[in-house]
Formats: structure tokens, sequence, C-alpha cells
């Protein structure tokens, strides 16, 4: 059982494609972290599933494995819809094989328990695309459906989940959303990720249970994974589902499940003592990105990847500089 969503944010007339979906696995037993958001052997797509765990499990890994055999479709110079076209067929012909050995059950809904969202950059067509497969009985293989063709859409988005009135309550909570805060004319920000967090969160709601797997998308053709810490800022980081302490957490970026922002990028607005960052080899970089000791709203990600870096940097020299300091002075005490 599952809740996914995917959408395309678009933040400071920079689009990105989002994947976000739980981590719980249920079906005779419930685990809460499982991986169901996959990276696949090229950076410009992403899967994951809703439904049967037992029949999605092997299907993304022969998908996995076929891409890893095929230079044709590793490369990225291969369009994103032949990928699809690939994966459709090769999940059709996988259920084909199944043989069923329960008296009485119906070959149809064995090959049916799982579907998939599938997404990615389209070089050819020169923006992200979406699509859900799943199986056809009328076809007797996987059939796919476009979310990403109507491009006079002001958001587009989808939930796909298992069963089916997670679908109908994430959309009356997405709607809410977008009444209460009045954001008919908007563009589509964090709001599928934030009703993903509200249902995972929510108790009355077993299907959908554990930490968000979170992964993006970016028009370059890299996919990005993402962290974040569950269930709040003040507990442990989490990674595609699974629990890690502080010092070992995977090195990836982090979401405040509060806020939805990436915690790594919080930088200060304001630093009212420009000066003190001027023993540094990057003060004359500092300064251009603050006016009047204020963060310019307009620096660029690698300008903002850069600041983060030197601060962080100077924090951890400062703190070694001042072991020293205090090593030094402990020894001259000792030995007066």
């Amino acid at each position: 059982m599952t809740l996914c969503a995917a959408w395309i944010r678009e933040k400071n007339n920079i689009e990105e494609l989002i994947f976000a979906t739980d981590s719980s696995l249920t079906g005779g037993e419930k685990w809460n972290q499982g991986i169901k958001l996959f990276e696949l052997p090229r950076p410009d797509c992403l899967i994951c599933f809703a439904g049967s765990t037992a029949r999605a499990y092997p299907l993304i890994l022969n998908l996995i494995s076929s891409i890893k055999l095929s230079k044709r479709l590793q490369s990225t110079h291969t369009d994103i819809e032949e990928v699809l076209n690939y994966l459709s067929s090769l999940f059709t012909s996988l259920v084909q094989t199944i043989v069923n050995e329960i008296s009485g059950s119906d070959i149809h809904y064995l090959r049916a328990e799982a579907k998939f969202l599938f997404g990615g950059w389209s070089w050819i067509q020169s923006r992200f695309r979406i699509w859900e497969l799943s199986y056809s009985k009328d076809a007797e293989g996987f059939v796919f459906q476009e979310y990403t063709d109507e491009s006079s859409k002001t958001r587009i988005y989808t939930f796909m989940g298992e069963p089916e009135k997670l679908i109908e309550e994430a959309s009356i909570r997405y709607k809410q959303e977008i009444f209460e805060n009045d954001k008919f004319d908007d563009k589509l920000d964090m709001e599928p990720l934030k009703i993903l967090i509200e249902m995972a969160r929510d108790k009355s709601i077993r299907e959908v249970d554990g930490a968000i797997q979170i992964g993006k998308i970016y028009k370059s053709g890299a996919s990005e994974f993402f962290g974040i810490y569950w269930k709040s800022i003040q507990e442990k980081p989490h990674f595609q589902g699974r629990a890690f302490d502080f010092h070992n957490k995977p090195d990836v970026r982090y979401f405040d499940p509060d806020t939805l922002t990436i915690i790594e990028d919080k930088l200060p607005n304001i630093i009212e003592d420009l000066s003190q960052f001027n023993h540094l080899d990057d003060f004359k970089f500092i300064s251009s990105c603050y006016e009047n000791g204020c963060l310019k709203e307009n620096i660029s990600e690698n300008e903002r990847e850069k600041l983060i870096n030197v601060f962080r940097e100077a924090a951890y020299q400062s703190w070694i500089d001042n072991l020293k300091t205090v090593g030094a002075t402990e020894h001259d005490q000792q030995n007066q």
C-alpha cells in the first residue's frame, strides 16, 4: 500500500521534476523502511510504485538490470520516451510468464498487483514528462497514461496510490491547500509534498507511513535524492526510509518536513559585521553576495552552494583553532 506523487515544480522561473513517496510496505506484515523510489542506471529519470511489493520489486530489478546491460538505454542521447516504451514492453513480457499456482485465482489480477510512476527529462521535446503505467486486462499488458501532455496547465502533478481511496483523499487535501491559501494562479511549488507528509503523519491512514522519500530531476538531465528529518526537525535524519544517526547519515541534502525547505540551503539573511570574514580567501565573494549586510535575493544556486561550503569550512577551522588554543592554555597551566 502506498501514496506517491510526481509534479513539476517551478521556482524563480526554473522547472524541476520531483518524485516523492512514503516508505511503508504492507501485506501480512508492516515495514516502514522499504525503498519505493528507485534510481535507474541513467540520471534523467526515476520510477516508483504502488501496490504489491512482491510484484513490483522483480519488475523494477529486471528494469535496472536491463538498462545496465544496454548502452543504448543507458545513454541520455536515447530519449526518455524510448525508455518508457521499453519498460512497458519489458513489464508486459515478464508478467506474462507468471504461472498461476493458486486454484481459482485470476491471472489478470496477479499481473495487475502493482502500478508505477515513471518520468524524467525529454531532450527531444525539451520538457519534463510523467506517466503512470498499469496492467490492462484488455491489452494483456502494461499501458501508460501521460500527465504532462497538457501544456496549458498552470500546475502539473499526479498522485498515485493503492488503495484508490488514498488518491481521492490526497486530491481533496491538495484542493483545500490551493483554495485556503489562494494559490489558484500560482506555479506549483511543494504543495504535493506537504500533502504527502500530512497523510504519512496521520495515524488514521494506515497505508501511508514511514519517512518520505524524495528525488528530483533537473533540466540538465541530472537527478538528486534527498533525505528528510522524520517526523520533525527534532528527530533523526532518514534516507530512503531508513533512520540514521547524525554522525553516519548519508552525505545528501535533507528536508525539514515542516518548512519544506532544504536544511543545508539555509544561509544567514543578515550579517551585521562582514569584516569577521575578511581573513578568508573568499571574503570578496562573500561580500558580493551580501548588500549592506543583507543576503541578495537573486544569488544563483551555485553561489548559494559555494557560500554554504565557505561558511561550513570557516566554522570548522574556527573550531579547530579554538581546540588548539584551549589545548595550549591547558598545557601552559600544567607546566606552571
